[in-house]
């Protein structure tokens, strides 16, 4: 009798490897979409929308299709517009960020007057996190890397190891952003601070994604409040946003486990029953959810 086949090894590479598949097309067309501009001398903006549009989002949604289904399409874009989550988490997302990095600003002695006075600032706040930063950029970047990426890690892994895991490459797709500055001791402590606070800020999103039953569009606006945030004109330095970040993911893990218990995933095997009914809806052999990295 010929052995029997082990059907996790059949079909395409995408289906039996997607976040491999999905990695090797993210990280390559990143990397050509970012060197490009840095060694032709162009703009960087219009590139910055095909890592996106193209090496992003497009390998996601590529290897979605691959290994779900055009069902699996639909599940991953419907997750980019699921809203239906509590006002607290709202809260927590649209306004943790700027109220934390203002009210640090303010205890040091580093808060200011905006030029433009403070309705002026809550206005641009607003719009480049739910605007121009959520809309145009960071709901689609996220989609590839919290909605396809660390979900089907967190699937596989947990919460802690997804999203260390996840870090990895998103740091590594910035590379040529810093190496276009011209190697120096400031890009090196960009590019080490980056790397050092990717795992910390991958973890708060992986909590906002257990918590609102994985939801793209939470992650999207809180990776926008955290990109407008740092550039508030009421702050005078940097640092503040850093740490900023740092408490906003300590104290909401604290909250959640003081206060989650029976009504949120808690525990590596909750979290990868979470993630597997958001990355593949009646799924139960969590072993087979993914490759892993």
């Amino acid at each position: 009798m010929a052995p029997r086949s082990d059907p996790s090894r059949g079909g395409s590479p995408a289906r039996r490897r997607p976040v491999t598949v999905f990695l090797v097309l993210a990280l390559g067309l990143g990397w050509a979409a970012l060197t490009i501009p840095v060694l032709a001398g162009l703009p960087m903006e219009p590139f910055l929308l095909v890592l996106t549009y193209v090496a992003l989002l497009g390998s996601a949604l590529l290897v979605t299709r691959l290994a779900d289904g055009p069902g699996g399409i639909r599940r991953l874009l419907g997750r980019a517009f699921a809203w239906r989550f509590g006002a607290g988490r709202w809260a927590v997302i649209l306004l943790g960020m700027p109220v934390l990095t203002l009210a640090l600003a303010a205890a040091t002695g580093s808060l200011r007057t905006p030029p433009d006075g403070w309705a002026a600032e809550a206005g641009w706040y607003l719009f480049n996190t739910l605007v121009f930063g959520a809309l145009v950029l960071n709901l689609w970047e996220e989609t590839a890397w919290g909605g396809f990426l660390q979900s089907r890690l967190t699937a596989r892994h947990g919460l802690a190891v997804a999203a260390a895991l996840t870090a990895l490459p998103f740091a590594a797709v910035h590379l040529p952003l810093y190496l276009a500055e011209g190697w120096s001791a400031e890009t090196a402590r960009n590019l080490a601070l980056l790397v050092l606070l990717a795992p910390v800020y991958r973890y708060l999103l992986g909590l906002h994604l257990l918590d609102t039953g994985g939801s793209v569009l939470a992650i999207g606006i809180q990776h926008a409040a955290w990109n407008a945030a740092g550039s508030l004109g009421a702050v005078e330095g940097e640092w503040q946003v850093i740490v900023a970040v740092l408490l906003l993911t300590l104290l909401l893990a604290l909250e959640r486990h003081l206060r989650g218990r029976g009504t949120r995933p808690l525990g590596r095997d909750a979290e990868r029953r979470a993630a597997a009914a958001w990355t593949a809806p009646g799924r139960t052999d969590l072993t087979s959810a993914d490759d892993g990295a």
